[in-house]
């Protein structure tokens, strides 16, 4: 039987609220070791060696995530904003534009330029 980690979440990050919020869709979805997650982070100094040993260690892939976002949880926005970039490296591409929206953004953007371009159009007929 699997039972949660406690995680210290300080709700005045918004980088925690979002590991929060998402925090199953997390755990279910991430790729913490097979993927090169734990390396991208390393290099990126997000996570310390000792930090990569604990994650590694794990076999049950449920736990290394769980343990990945409790050290994710306790990091600054900025090292979040690595790990940002580490999914994308790690082709976890999905997993970012869900937890940050990334996709609705790009959508609403096309969105009102292609609504800017036919008002445009409209107008110059």
């Amino acid at each position: 039987m699997f039972s949660l980690l406690c995680l210290d979440f300080d709700e005045r990050f918004v980088h925690t609220r979002i590991i929060r919020q998402h925090y199953v869709f997390l755990v279910d979805s991430l790729n913490a070791k097979h993927s090169g997650l734990v390396c991208e982070l390393y290099q990126a100094q997000v996570l310390s060696e000792q930090d990569c040993e604990t994650v590694n260690a794990e076999v049950i892939s449920f736990i290394q995530n769980e343990k990945l976002l409790s050290m994710l949880s306790r990091k600054t926005k900025d090292q979040f904003d690595k790990f940002l970039d580490a999914l994308d490296n790690t082709g976890q591409q999905h997993i970012r534009n869900h937890i940050t929206g990334r996709q609705r953004q790009f959508f609403y953007h096309h969105l009102s330029v292609c609504m800017y371009v036919c008002v445009c159009m409209s107008v110059r007929r």
